[in-house]
Formats: structure tokens, sequence, C-alpha cells
């Protein structure tokens, strides 16, 4: 499982874990009933506590995202497309709410943000096709 967290993020520790395995499993990487690292295996993979993969492994099960079986280990949840959107957007909600109130302080129009996230939009495509990860625009 590939996780990436970093010790200069400010974000603590098992919120980054919370949010790459989230993250895994809505985009599929991780599929349902799949088995995750044991929190031993994992804290040692990515050199943090067990205790923070703990709470993170707990975070995730209080958000719907994976289910635990005693002596068994840990699972991924079957989630409906409504949650799997409903998390999309508001990962997507959270960063544009950010650009719309630096877009107001700085006087900028509606038409020049919309503008601006056009032209963001069509670039940030032809990235995505040249790297070959997907992500249809929906244009």
């Amino acid at each position: 499982m590939l996780i990436h967290i970093s010790a200069s993020n400010p974000k603590p520790m098992y919120e980054q874990v919370v949010d790459e395995i989230q993250r895994l499993i809505v985009t599929g990487q991780l599929q349902q009933d799949e088995m995750l690292p044991s929190i031993r295996e994992l804290s040692t993979d990515l050199r943090t506590s067990a205790i923070t993969i703990r709470r993170a492994y707990q975070e995730l099960e209080r958000e719907g995202f994976i289910y635990t079986r005693a002596g068994k280990g840990s699972f991924v949840a079957r989630l409906s497309a409504e949650k799997l959107m409903q998390w999309k957007m508001e990962q997507v909600k959270q960063a544009l709410w950010e650009a719309v109130l630096q877009a107001k302080r700085l006087d900028l129009t509606e038409e020049q943000v919309r503008e601006l996230f056009a032209d963001m939009w069509l670039k940030a495509d032809q990235i995505i096709k040249s790297s070959g990860q997907g992500g249809e625009s929906n244009d």
C-alpha cells in the first residue's frame, strides 16, 4: 500500500494516514473487503508509532471507510456511490473555498475567477492526459 506522509506536514500524522487511505479507497486502489496492513506492519512501514496508526484506523472506521473484525484485521468497507462522491466533493470544496476567499480579498470579479478556473481546468486535463493518470474531465 503506497502511503505518503511527511513529518514536515503541519497536519497530524494520523490525519495524513487517514487522508491517504481514504484517497486509496475512493480512487479504487483499495477494493471493498481488501485487508489493510496490520497496525504494527503499517507503523513499521511508515516509521511511526502504532498509536498513530491505531488512531487513524479508528477514525477511518468511525467515518465508515473500513471495518474491523476481531482477530482478523481491518478491511475496506462497502461505500455507496453517494458516499464516494460526497467525499470527493468535500476534498475539492475545501480547496476551492480558500481560493474563493482569496479572490474576494483581492477584489477579483466572479468572471475573472471563472476564466482562471477554466484555464486551470484545461491545463490540468493536459497534465493528467500526458501522465496517464486518467481522471476524465466531464467538460
